[in-house]
Formats: structure tokens, sequence, C-alpha cells
């Protein structure tokens, strides 16, 4: 008898539960389908006979070309608030960071990685016959800009307005992609223009590029440089990955890829901008597409999801639907070490070493799958490392936050050479006291970098000559000599950024619960650290129990009553 009250008690309190309170989806977004405009009569009636970038479409489309050439994705720059308590211009051309260091030196006016080809100069034993071997690398602008091989300028030239890329995303994807995937594929190359400059020049005919214009981007076009960045698939964003290239995959991967939207449709692209609120971005170009636009402040419904919705407004939606990294089938790395390269002979290249993170051997090229993601308050203001300002690098054992959400700073070992301490190149700011915070979820990554101890500045490396002949020292006292500073060949700091998780959201199923953060031993948040103590644990643990208990006992006195009547 008591267990059949317990069963109906419970049915009771479900049907409650799940009751209609909250608002659901208040916007149900239709996907913009990307549609084909065919050039070929025009092509035919200007005499076009190749593709070279913006030089071929400047004609009809000069102020589409002038919207990309003062974009972030081709300047690498844009007006950034909230670095450092200023507002300033930042972006990856000013940076340094934790992937492949620095593309320019000097603000941006010095080539030190950006074009090129690299060619296999030296192996180990036993693979000598793979000498000469092109790399599959043409440099950092392989994926950073849609250039066609000049590095960015400020000034709108006729040179730099015929520079652009157009259809890095405005071609199908079956057609032609650009970035790492264009390269593998053939679709495009680098060559010397007639004054000895490196440039992009696209493989496919004219009358195929033609039939294959397309009004807006599939996420494939921007996927084919995002998904690959930091030197390999799924290595640098997090859940960003070819994952998301494959429709059956990507269905799989993100909830909003399964309902047929895109890239574009978050990150929706008024005049050539695209718009990012990350705290370790840096494209500022209008207002960012949040959750609540479409999913309304109140998005959980039922009892249960008044009580979502009402305590968790410090809470991102990101933190409960995104509850792993690398979900899916490609793995990522949380660090990398740069002094030591790891040869692989199946990429005919030489590549930064990852080390396993329990044995710390180099010989093979650790990636790791489903890491839990550190968490922390974000307010839309963030700590950065501005380069070249000089750092003195705070001890390992001070940093509090997990490389991957997996190791302690103090447990990562350079495999060649000595780590001093850590340098933050993006830390999120807030706290619990600033009602403009919220909880988010972050991979912490890192990289061991040279660190100039005289300088007190970190020193970038030639990274070409790295992935041709393995010599990573080589590397960096080059790029040390193009930067003015001095490198004794031993001395490494870890370099970490938190990186937001914004995508790879999760079917509401497969959200975490509860006690997956309000359990009665520390799970997923560090409650402490966030600046609640181990109240929302003991509170959360205390409310269950008296819930439970309240039940029972009202279950204990019914049947009592009932086996008193029948006595």
């Amino acid at each position: 008898m008591l267990l059949v009250v317990i069963v109906i008690a419970g049915i009771l309190v479900y049907y409650v539960a799940t009751q209609p309170t909250g608002t659901g989806i208040v916007e149900v977004y239709k996907p913009v389908k990307p549609k084909i405009v065919d050039h070929t009569e025009f092509f035919k009636e200007e005499n076009i006979v190749k593709y070279e970038g913006s030089k071929t479409c400047i004609k009809c489309h000069e102020d589409d070309v002038l919207e990309v050439f003062h974009s972030y994705h081709y300047q690498l720059v844009s007006e950034n608030t909230g670095i450092n308590g200023k507002t300033m211009a930042f972006g990856g051309k000013l940076a340094f960071n934790d992937y492949c260091m620095a593309m320019f030196l000097e603000n941006g006016t010095k080539v030190l990685n950006w074009i090129g080809y690299v060619k296999l100069k030296k192996t180990p034993p036993g693979y000598e016959n793979l000498v000469g071997s092109f790399t599959g690398l043409t440099g950092c602008s392989m994926c950073h800009g849609v250039g066609m091989g000049l590095p960015p300028s400020p000034e709108p030239t006729e040179e730099q307005l015929h520079n652009i890329d157009c259809l890095a995303c405005h071609a199908k994807p079956d057609v032609y992609l650009s970035g790492p995937v264009g390269i593998k594929k053939g679709y495009k190359n680098v060559t010397k223009d007639e004054k000895g400059r490196w440039r992009y020049v696209v493989n496919i005919p004219i009358d195929k590029i033609a039939k294959s214009i397309i009004d807006i981007p599939y996420s494939q076009n921007c996927l084919a440089c995002h998904a690959f960045s930091g030197g390999g698939p799924h290595l640098k964003r997090p859940n960003i990955g070819p994952d998301l290239m494959d429709p059956e995959l990507a269905a799989k991967f993100d909830v909003h890829f399964r309902e047929g939207l895109g890239c574009v449709d978050c990150h929706r692209g008024g005049g050539h901008e695209f718009a990012t609120s990350a705290a370790d971005t840096w494209s500022r170009e209008g207002e960012a597409v949040e959750c609540s636009d479409c999913h309304g402040e109140n998005p959980h419904r039922g009892i249960a999801g008044l009580f979502l919705n009402k305590f968790h407004e410090r809470v991102a939606c990101q933190t409960c639907h995104i509850p792993y990294i690398a979900h899916g089938e490609y793995p990522t790395e949380y660090y990398r070490d740069w002094s030591k390269a790891t040869f692989k002979p199946e990429l005919k290249r030489w590549k930064f070493s990852i080390p396993d993170p329990e044995t710390g051997d180099t010989s093979k090229w650790h990636l790791f799958s489903n890491l839990k993601p550190v968490y922390a308050w974000y307010n839309g203001n963030r700590q950065v490392y501005v380069y070249p300002e000089k750092v003195d690098p705070i001890p390992l054992e001070k940093v509090k936050e997990k490389i991957g959400g997996v190791l302690k700073a103090s447990e990562i070992k350079a495999a060649d050479g000595t780590i001093v301490g850590a340098v933050y190149y993006v830390k999120p700011l807030g706290s619990r006291d600033d009602p403009e915070s919220k909880i988010y979820p972050f991979r912490v990554h890192a990289a061991v970098i040279p660190y100039s101890k005289e300088d007190r500045v970190l020193v970038p490396g030639k990274v070409g000559i790295a992935f041709a002949t393995g010599d990573v020292k080589k590397a960096f006292q080059v790029g040390a000599k193009a930067a003015g500073v001095k490198w004794d060949g031993q001395t490494y700091i870890l370099y970490i950024r938190y990186m937001q998780v914004n995508h790879g959201v999760q079917p509401a199923e497969k959200a975490l619960e509860c006690l997956d953060c309000h359990g009665p031993t520390v799970r997923r948040m560090p409650w402490g650290e966030l600046g609640y103590g181990v109240y929302p644990e003991v509170a959360f643990t205390t409310i269950l129990t008296a819930i439970i208990v309240v039940i029972l006992l009202a279950a204990w006195k019914i049947y009592t009553r009932v086996k008193s009547a029948r006595a």
C-alpha cells in the first residue's frame, strides 16, 4: 500500500512540475538558405576568363568590396570594449596568441608569419625520402582573413581592394572552399607574382565558378577555416570542428544544426560584419545574437522550469546545455608544448608537441574528447595580454583553474626547458557581487611558449622553420631577432587562455541535471571559487532531503490511517 501511495504522489508531482509556466521559444527563426546567382552571362559579356579575387568582382560590387575591406574578416582588427578596462583596437593582427603566436610585429606593420610555401627540409632517420614534400602549409593567411595573399593594410588602395577572396564566402562548398580544406583539395594554392610576392590563386574554371556563386555562405564556407584553426581539425575553437560540416554528424553534435540552422543564422553578417561576444574573440561588429533572442528570458516550462528560471538568472544557458567539449567525432587539445616538435610522416611535416598528460610522452600527438568545461564569471570585460607589454609570470602553484579542466598548471612540464610561471592571454572578468556577471563555461587552454627573462616579454617564433625542420629553438631564435628581444633557449612560460564555449548545444535531455552541480559532494561547479562556498550544495541537498522526508511522512500517515480504519 505504501508503495502505491508513493507512486501516486510521484505521478502528481511530475504532472504539476511539467505544466507550462515558462515562455518556451518566443521566436521560431526560419533558417536563411543560400541562393545561386548565376554569373555565366555576365562573365561572357565582360570577357572574364579567370577569377582573380575581388579584382573580378569590384566593377559591380564595389560597395560590398569596401565593406569586406573594412571588416574584421579582412583587417583582423576591430574596436573592442572591456579589454583591461579600456576600449581599443585589437584582433588577430595585433595579438600574440597561444596557438601559433604572432602573425605580425610592430603593431601589425611587420610580417612574421603570414604566407609562403612550406616544404619539408629535415626528417628523422628513415624518412629522408619525404624531404622536399609540400607540408600542406601556406602560413597563417591560410585561415586568417579572406585575402588573396597580401597582408591587410588599413589604406584602401587599388591593390588592397583587389586582394579579397570573395569566393571564400560566396561559392558553393562542393565547388570551392578556402582555408586548409581549399589547399588540401587543390582548389587554391600559392604562387609568386611579378614582384616576387606570394599570392593565392584559385584553380577552378571560370564557367564552373559562374554557376556556383551564392548570395550568402553555407556553414561549410565558414567552417573551412574556423573548424581547422589552430593547425588541425577541432584543435582551437571549442566545439567548432569538422563535425559541423557533415549534416549527419552536425545533427548529433548541435541541436541548432539539427533544426537546419547554420553559422549565418546566428552570426547574421549585415554589411559583411559578423559580431561575436565571447571573452576570447575580437570581432565586435554590431550586436551578437543571444540565446534569449529566440528563447526568451524564461525559457523553461513547468513548475521545475519556474524554479530554473527564477533561481538561475545568473547562469548562462551554455553552462547547462553544453555539458562537454569535443563530444563528437573529433577530439581537441587542452595544451600544446612549443619546446619540442613531433614528426608526423603522414602529414609530411613536424608539429608542435602535445604531450601525454600522464606520461609526458611526446612521440605521439595526443588529443582528447569529452572534456568538462571550466566555469567562471563573465560580465563582458576581460583581462588580456597585449603584446609586447612587459609582464612577470605568476607562479604556477597560484594558477587555480585546471588546464583543460584536467591538469593543474604546476603538473605541466616543458618537454625541453623550464617553465618559470604563467601569463594569462585572456581571462574573463566578473564576480558574484557584480549583477552584470553570469557563470559561463570555458575551455582553459594553455601553451608552453618561450619567455625572455631579460626583456620580460613573450618570444614569437618563425613557425615555418619549426614545421619544416623540427628545430623549434632555431624558429624562436629567428623570431626573437625579428622582435628585437633576447632568449636563452630554455626559459618558457605557460600561456593561458579562457575560451568561451558557445557551440555544441545538446538536446534538453542531455543538459546538466540538478545533482551535477548541487550534489552532496563537489562536482561540476567550483562553488568556493565562484564566491558561494558550500551553500549551493548544502542548501539543495537539505531541501531535497526535506521534500523526500515530507513525502514519506505523508505517505506513512496515510498508510497508518488506512490500516487503522481497516482494523
